[in-house]
């Protein structure tokens, strides 16, 4: 007979939770050919949406995008996986070290201070924060950081592919924020649907120019810098825009 101890009890108990949810975010089928990296990310991710921390909101849906994007690529060639699977735990670093930071008083990193700065936000600002800071402040340095220029070049069709399934994680995202919110539902109504339209061609946008960013970093210094301190500045206007008008 086996005998659980009080702390291989909660071992057990939580490694069953973090199953449950890696299992409801990709197919069992494929859950197999999931890679061991893969998997200790979205345990992580997990782990912080079960806390009492704001970080828990980005990392609810963080975790949504993770399984999405482990299920897309899941039948691309080696090499194909092997560029997400860098790109996502390089990534996903910028936000974990934000979050750390939080917890132990320190600095937070320049993307992320709009987020840490209240612990009263509503769920929904805090993802579109975290949307913010994570695409428009984190890519292009988990591009530069994790690959040379002719890695990221072979790349580029690999980086732009993955905006299919972030269109159905958007889309799930939208529908819920209608829902769930008056400010959201004004919007979809004097616009007539066109926000969700708009929406979707901002996040294509985004991504674009992080990409566009990564490059510059290699081969044009100066040019880099002045368009990244432009999106600086727009990613500080729309972040008051979240916090006072939402």
């Amino acid at each position: 007979m086996l005998i659980l101890t009080p702390a291989s009890y909660q071992t057990a108990v939580k490694n069953w939770i973090v199953s449950v949810c890696i299992y409801q975010l990709i197919p069992l089928t494929l859950f197999s050919q999931v890679s061991d990296q893969e998997i200790l990310l979205l345990q992580k991710l997990d782990s912080i949406q079960q806390t009492s921390s704001p970080a828990k909101h980005f990392a609810s849906l963080y975790l949504k995008t993770t399984g999405v994007a482990a299920e897309f690529f899941q039948h691309d060639k080696p090499e194909v996986k092997q560029f997400i699977l860098r790109l996502e735990s390089r990534f996903a670093g910028y936000f974990f070290r934000s979050v750390e930071a939080f917890h132990m008083g320190h600095t937070i990193p320049m993307e992320w201070q709009a987020y840490f700065s209240d612990t009263v936000l509503s769920p929904l600002q805090y993802q579109l924060l975290g949307i913010n800071a994570h695409i428009n402040g984190d890519i292009w340095q988990a591009l530069t950081t994790e690959f040379t220029l002719e890695e990221i070049l072979e790349n580029k069709k690999s980086y732009f592919d993955f905006q299919k399934g972030l269109i159905k994680i958007y889309r799930n995202f939208y529908e819920s924020s209608v829902d769930t919110h008056a400010a959201i539902r004004l919007l979809r109504n004097s616009s007539f649907g066109l926000d969700k339209l708009y929406g979707k061609m901002m996040l294509a946008k985004w991504r674009k120019r992080q990409m566009d960013l990564a490059v510059l970093y290699h081969t044009d210094p100066s040019l880099f810098q002045k368009k990244l301190d432009r999106l600086h500045k727009k990613m500080d206007r729309l972040n008051q825009l979240i916090l006072h008008h939402l």
